[in-house]
């Protein structure tokens, strides 16, 4: 009866039992921590292969276009290609400046803002053109006639004083005359 008991040693629920069967053999624990650890993978940039990808913001102002934000990996990359995409002549007056993401936003929502003021100004100054025209018009006759009733007066005053020194010169005659 000994002989035909089986032990674990010899082949029972060991790995080098039969897949199938009332003693099929067992497998090593699997570490599954080593599946679950993932290995980080980094980006690498087009221009410089071993160092990853990071794309930071920078305000330029390019004289003829104004301010806007350019994203690259450092000042000298963002240099090196506006180098190449502006003239010259304009080159030497383009000023860099790293923003962070808030500021980034800031600006671009400032930069809307303003857009959408302008175009409600743009609609309601249609109007505001029209009746700030006719209060000009309006305007400019009411000093005409003002300088129109000048005129006149000072055209009376000197038609007074002119009676006034014939007069004297007639009288001033007269008393030539009788002497």
């Amino acid at each position: 009866m000994n002989e035909e008991m089986m032990t674990a040693g010899t082949g029972g629920f060991s790995g080098s039992a039969a897949a199938t069967g009332p003693n099929a053999g067992y497998d090593p624990v699997i570490k599954f921590r080593k599946k679950i650890k993932k290995k980080k993978i980094q980006k690498e940039s087009r221009e410089n292969p071993t160092s990853p990808n990071k794309l930071y913001q920078y305000k330029v102002n390019i004289p003829t276009v104004g301010d806007t934000i350019i994203y690259a990996n450092s000042p000298a990359e963002l240099k090196m290609k506006l180098r190449m995409s502006i003239m010259p002549k304009y080159r030497s007056d383009i000023s860099i400046e790293r923003i962070l993401p808030a500021n980034a936003g800031k600006f671009f929502m400032d930069k809307r803002m303003k857009h959408m003021r302008n175009v409600q100004e743009d609609v309601v100054s249609e109007s505001d053109a029209q009746m700030k025209n006719k209060q000009a018009q309006m305007k400019i006759a009411i000093e005409k006639k003002k300088v129109q009733m000048k005129k006149q007066e000072l055209a009376k005053q000197l038609q007074m004083k002119t009676q006034q020194l014939k007069k004297q010169a007639r009288a001033g005659a007269e008393q030539d005359a009788t002497r």
